[in-house]
């Protein structure tokens, strides 16, 4: 059974235990904060999107080919 995703305490165990990851006990704090927040990110990332979401980095061929000239 997954873990709930109420408990992001268990959750976070639960990855760990399935990466075969020991995380010292002083990091734990700090690996929960950052695991509840790509938690929420999740949402945003498999969330529905348009056109207008995909990346930025293209480019056109004229663009990164012009000499200069005007």
């Amino acid at each position: 059974m997954a873990p709930s995703q109420d408990d992001p305490m268990r959750a976070l165990q639960d990855a760990l235990r399935r990466a075969g990851v020991t995380l010292p006990p002083q990091h734990l704090p700090g690996t929960l904060t950052g695991f509840t927040e790509l938690q929420a990110m999740l949402a945003l990332l498999r969330g529905p999107r348009d056109a207008a979401a995909e990346p930025a980095a293209t480019y056109s061929l004229d663009t990164i080919t012009r000499d200069g000239a005007a």
